[in-house]
């Protein structure tokens, strides 16, 4: 007669073997990019576009927000002068029109990618 508890057992093992080991390291490796961030962001607020827009988009906000980090005036002024350049910029330029909800959510990825200043922040 087998025993069902020993074979549910060694079962259990060799499947948090193969979760740990293969599962996980593929899991990591399937990170999502910035531009993979930023079309996620974009979905969530309604706006579908082509590779090539979410990467102006994208290439767009990264520029003025990286530029805006060299000013020297409060994270909440960064913010709103970041909303404004690259919405203007969006409009001028490709004709793309986000509303602030979705800048918002873009620009916080981007601050989120650039690298560390000097003071830590």
């Amino acid at each position: 007669m087998i025993n069902w508890d020993i074979v549910i057992a060694v079962a259990v093992v060799f499947l948090l073997f193969v979760v740990a080991n293969y599962l996980v390291p593929w899991i990591r490796k399937r990170k999502y990019g910035y531009y993979e961030e930023v079309k996620l962001a974009l979905l969530l607020c309604g706006f579908a576009f082509r590779h090539e827009k979410i990467q102006k988009i994208a290439d767009t906000a990264y520029t003025i927000v990286a530029a805006l980090e060299e000013l020297d005036i409060t994270p909440t002024e960064k913010h709103f002068e970041a909303v404004s350049r690259i919405s203007q910029t969006l409009l001028n330029e490709f004709n793309i029109h986000l509303d602030d909800m979705t800048l918002d959510l873009i620009i916080q990825i981007a601050v989120a990618l650039l690298p560390p200043t000097e003071n830590g922040n």
